[in-house]
């Protein structure tokens, strides 16, 4: 497939069309399946009067599945990604948990390991600049962290490839490598659109990238590309990547964002 490309079309579409061996790092955010939160109050001033109207969160996909739909339809795609993606290459998932639906993300990652042959090989915590939006809940607390998932073969669990560095070895030979702490901290989001308003964080992609792949010629694939955020944090980075987005809207505004902007280049610097 054409690289440096977002394909307008199911992400289930493009991992079919992925030739085997081909992907490097797969980084990505689904929708969270906020339940309720599908759908928002918005308001705007007409005619000197504020005027409300519900909208969804997203253009196309309204993030209101039932629990055992999305579990299944992201169990179905990590076994996708299993072809395309080369051997000791992991998967970075973005999850979280809304009030509505707090034990999806767990249950998701129960059936990940229970049906899949991957497993969870380590948690990133991502420790956001601010914890907006505020909190409504009378009882959950407010949440200034959520969690990024590091996917890997059950076969490949002492092998799987990061970027670490050996900085110094001991008499005995042992290798001491650099130290990548598992709280990363980066804005919260690349802005809220009129067609997106859960926008991913390219501050945080590029830090997961630089931790998981080494300079060289890699690809990057982001199943969920929305507002082209692995993207852009991908080609900053250095590597180029496909991605895939149902929504034509956020395509087209992800291309433009690709063309007009380039972020500063995260050099593995936490």
């Amino acid at each position: 497939m054409e690289l440096d490309k977002i394909y307008n079309e199911d992400c289930l579409k493009t991992i079919k069309n992925l030739e085997y061996d081909s992907i490097d790092l797969v980084v990505t955010s689904p929708p969270y399946n906020t339940g309720g939160r599908g759908e928002y109050w918005s308001n705007t001033i007409v005619n000197g009067k504020r005027v409300y109207k519900k909208e969804k969160r997203y253009d196309v996909y309204n993030d209101k599945e039932t629990t055992s739909d999305y579990i299944d339809f992201l169990v179905d795609l990590v076994n996708r990604l299993d072809e395309p993606l080369k051997k000791n290459s992991v998967i970075l998932m973005n999850l979280s948990y809304g009030n509505e639906n707090p034990s999806d993300m767990w249950l998701f990652i129960a059936d990940l390991i229970k049906n899949t042959p991957y497993m969870v090989a380590d948690c990133i915590v991502w420790k956001k600049t601010s914890a907006l939006p505020n909190s409504t809940s009378r009882n959950k607390l407010t949440r200034i962290c959520e969690f990024v998932f590091v996917i890997a073969r059950k076969c490949e669990i002492d092998t799987y490839n990061t970027a670490k560095k050996v900085i110094s070895i001991s008499p005995k030979k042992q290798n001491f490598y650099e130290v990548f702490y598992n709280i990363v901290e980066a804005k919260n989001n690349d802005e809220a659109t009129g067609i997106n308003k859960a926008t991913y964080s390219s501050e945080l992609v590029a830090k997961l990238i630089n931790m998981y792949l080494k300079k060289g010629d890699a690809v990057v694939y982001d199943p969920f590309m929305g507002t082209g955020t692995t993207a852009i944090a991908s080609i900053n980075c250095g590597f180029n990547f496909i991605g895939s987005e149902i929504s034509k809207k956020q395509c087209d505004h992800a291309n433009k964002r690709i063309s007009k902007n380039r972020l500063p280049i995260f050099d593995g610097v936490f």
